[in-house]
C-alpha cells in the first residue's frame, strides 16, 4: 500500500479504516441482536469491502462469509457467527493501532 501511496497518507488511512470498521461492527452486532437480516447483510458486505481494500483478508474473508449466508437466506447459520467477525475484527483493529503508532517509511 505504501507503494501505491505515500507513508504520510497510511496512518490517515488507518484512523479512517477503524472509525468506520468500529461503526460497522456495532451494526454488525446490533443487526445481530435484533435479528435484522438486511442490516447484516449490508453491514457485512460493506466491511468485508473495505477490510480487503486496507489487506485485512481474514476478516474480509469473514464478514463475506456471513454476507453469502444472508443471501442464502441461512440466517440461522449467519448470526452465531457475528460473535466471531467481532472478536477477529477487534483484534486485527488493535494490530493495525499498534502498526499505526509504530510508524510508516517510504
Amino acid at each position: 500500500m505504501i507503494i501505491d501511496t505515500s507513508a504520510e497518507i497510511i496512518p490517515m488511512l488507518i484512523e479512517h479504516y477503524v472509525e468506520e470498521s468500529t461503526t460497522r461492527l456495532e451494526n454488525i452486532v446490533q443487526a445481530a441482536q435484533n435479528k435484522d437480516q438486511e442490516t447484516l447483510e449490508f453491514e457485512t458486505h460493506t466491511l468485508g469491502s473495505t477490510s480487503l481494500a486496507l489487506g485485512n483478508h481474514a476478516l474480509s474473508l469473514a464478514a463475506r462469509k456471513i454476507e453469502r449466508l444472508c443471501l442464502e437466506k441461512q440466517y440461522s447459520t449467519a448470526f452465531p457467527l457475528v460473535e466471531e467477525l467481532k472478536t477477529l475484527a477487534d483484534e486485527s483493529i488493535n494490530a493495525l493501532i499498534i502498526r499505526k503508532n509504530e510508524g510508516f517509511s517510504s
